[in-house]
Order: structure tokens, then C-alpha cells, then sequence
């Protein structure tokens, strides 16, 4: 999506905000073609204003998406990516580092957001850590150790041959920002199996507000193998996304939320500033009944064993790669419901 395409959108707003235009006034008598005068006065003044919004609204985007720091992919370089895979399909993948302040170690948070290409849905697909997979060069190893063995890259490259998905950019999320992204839209709700305590924190059974002071609570439980901790990422990153496609954060004029995820997040340099406002205007329909969140499926419990490692499911994942390719995932979904991860409503 283009600078332009993306000007155009919100031009295409405002018109739509200023809505038909006045015909000419007809020869009536003087006073009613007075208040005519005046009403097209008012009209058009709220067209400008309405333009100005939709304009400053382009800007202020345009300018957090300037601001967010960018990092080298060599995977996500133009000459190693094949041609395009249409206008509107975006596939992003994610991860997470940061437990704790001045530590930068992985979480094992691994996401890939995709979105549709009518740009009118999408999904969030969660691969478990310590899944194994077939890597380049390295033989059978658990999917969160491509990090630290080849960067992003090595990542990227491995999820590509399981899945045969192609992806177009790469964001890592720093928890340390955490707090300030779950504050900034007034907390989260996510669903408890059982009351627990994490840093002085108490979680009771059943749907709890997640507010910016128990954020890092909630996802650094000690009392829990590091899988589980990978699980209750996945939950809040997905109740996160939740809310910001119900509530329409970023295309609004309260750019507290958005503001608080720039600061939160790195993405790969390849990452133009048109297709972050893009992604940012897409989130929005990631709400729809033409979204879902998956679990990769494993076979046997993907915390079996503590942390041992996982096996793919292959005869159900081939049908979820199958589908996250054909913008399908919702089928998929109605067809496997136990892959489905629920979300607390916002």
C-alpha cells in the first residue's frame, strides 16, 4: 500500500464525512435562499474540518510509524523476497523479549499475525517454543532456539518451509513496554483457570482485569514452567489485539494507545511507513467473524512434561498452513474448534 493509497484512504473518508454535495440554490424567495447560504457555509465548514481531522489523523500515523526502531532482516531483504502475494494480504510474525528491566532474552513468544486479503479479517496463529521442527542446516530443533542459533532470519526461514506461508515482515515486542500498552486502553480482561499469586499479585478463578500494574505479574509467574509463561503471553498479546480491533484505537483521534505499541515494538527495516499505517488500519477487522486466534496443533499436550518438546500434529497443521494461505482460517477454525484459543470479551 502506497503513501498515495494511503492518502487516498483518507480522503476517501472525508468525503464520505462531508456526505453529497449542495445542489445550487433555486430561485425561492430571499430569506429561504438565505439559510440555504447558511447551511452550505455550515456544511462545507464541517468539510474542512472533517478534512483536517482525517489529514492530522495521517500525519500523526505517518509520524509514529517514522519513530519506531527498525532492525535488519537479511530474510525480509527485497532481493531474497519472492514477488508479491496481492494487495491487502500481510502476513507479520512475531516475537517478544525483555522478562525483566536490561534484559533482552527471548520469551518464547512466537505469533504470526495474518491479514486477509480483503483486508475484512485475519488471524493470530501461536506456535509453541518448543515445538520441533526441521531447521536449515541444524537438522530437528525446538522453534524457539532459531533465535538465538540465526536471528529472525533462521526463524523466518524455518517457518516458511514448515509452513509454506510466506512472510512479509518480522516485529519483536520489548515487555519492559508491557505496562504502558495495557494502561494506555484501561487494561485488558483475560480468563484465570484457578486462583494463583505472581510478585504479590492475586489472580482469582474466572475473568480478571489486567491493568498496567499487574501486566508483568501476570506473564513472569514464577510458580509456572516457561511454556506456561509462553501461553500466558499468547493470551494477553491476543487480548490486547482484541481490544484494539473492538475499540478501533488506531483509527481514532486517541493516539494514547498507539503511541504506548510504538514505543513498545521493533520492526524490520523493510517495513515501510505506509504498510505499518496499513497494518495499523487494519487491525481494526481483526474484531470480525472473519478472525480467529489458533494454537498450533501438537500432538499431546503442548505443556507435557514441563518443558519437554512438542511434536506437530502434520495431518491438522497442513490444513491450517492450507488455510492461513487461502484466507481460510475461519473455516478451519469451525472445523477444529479445539485449536481455538477463546478470548475474554473486552
Amino acid at each position: 500500500m502506497s503513501d498515495t493509497s494511503v492518502q487516498d484512504f483518507y480522503t476517501k473518508q472525508a468525503i464520505e464525512a462531508r456526505g453529497p454535495e449542495p445542489h445550487g440554490p433555486s430561485p425561492r424567495r430571499k430569506r429561504r435562499k438565505r439559510l440555504k447560504r447558511i447551511a452550505i457555509a455550515s456544511g462545507a465548514s464541517l468539510a474542512v474540518l472533517a478534512g483536517a481531522l482525517v489529514g492530522g489523523s495521517y500525519l500523526v500515523v505517518n509520524h509514529e510509524a517514522n519513530s519506531i526502531p527498525r532492525i535488519h532482516v537479511a530474510a525480509l531483504d527485497a532481493k531474497n523476497q519472492p514477488a508479491g502475494q496481492g494487495h491487502g494480504v500481510m502476513n507479520v510474525l512475531l516475537t517478544a523479549s525483555g522478562w525483566f528491566p536490561g534484559q533482552n532474552t527471548d520469551t518464547g513468544l512466537i505469533e504470526l499475525l495474518h491479514l486477509n486479503r480483503d483486508q475484512q479479517g485475519g488471524s493470530v496463529v501461536s506456535f509453541p517454543a518448543n515445538l520441533l521442527v526441521r531447521v536449515p542446516g541444524r537438522g530437528m530443533v525446538q522453534l524457539g532456539q532459531t533465535l538465538p542459533l540465526g536471528g529472525p532470519s533462521l526463524m523466518i526461514e524455518t517457518l516458511e518451509r514448515l509452513t509454506g506461508v510466506r512472510i512479509d515482515h518480522y516485529s519483536k515486542m520489548v515487555y519492559s513496554g508491557l505496562p504502558q500498552v495495557v494502561g494506555s486502553m484501561g487494561g485488558v480482561n483475560v480468563q484465570v483457570p484457578y486462583p494463583t499469586t505472581s510478585f504479590g499479585v492475586f489472580f482469582p478463578r474466572g475473568r480478571n482485569l489486567i491493568s498496567a500494574r499487574k501486566a508483568l505479574a501476570y506473564v513472569r509467574q514464577p510458580a509456572v514452567s516457561q511454556v506456561t509463561r509462553t501461553a500466558l503471553q499468547e493470551n494477553l498479546f491476543r487480548a490486547i489485539l482484541h481490544k484494539i480491533a473492538n475499540k478501533r484505537y488506531f483509527v481514532a483521534t486517541d493516539w494514547r494507545v498507539l503511541d504506548a505499541v510504538v514505543r513498545a515494538v521493533t520492526v524490520d527495516s523493510d517495513f515501510s511507513n505506509s504498510q505499518l499505517v496499513h497494518l495499523a488500519l487494519s487491525l481494526g477487522h481483526l474484531g470480525s467473524r472473519d478472525s480467529v486466534s489458533i494454537d498450533v496443533p501438537t500432538i499431546g499436550a503442548p505443556n507435557a512434561g514441563f518443558n519437554t518438546p512438542v511434536r506437530l500434529n502434520t495431518r491438522i497443521a497442513n490444513k491450517l498452513w492450507r488455510a492461513v494461505r487461502h484466507d481460510a482460517v475461519a473455516g478451519f477454525a469451525q472445523r477444529y474448534p479445539s485449536t481455538v484459543t477463546p478470548i475474554a470479551p473486552g
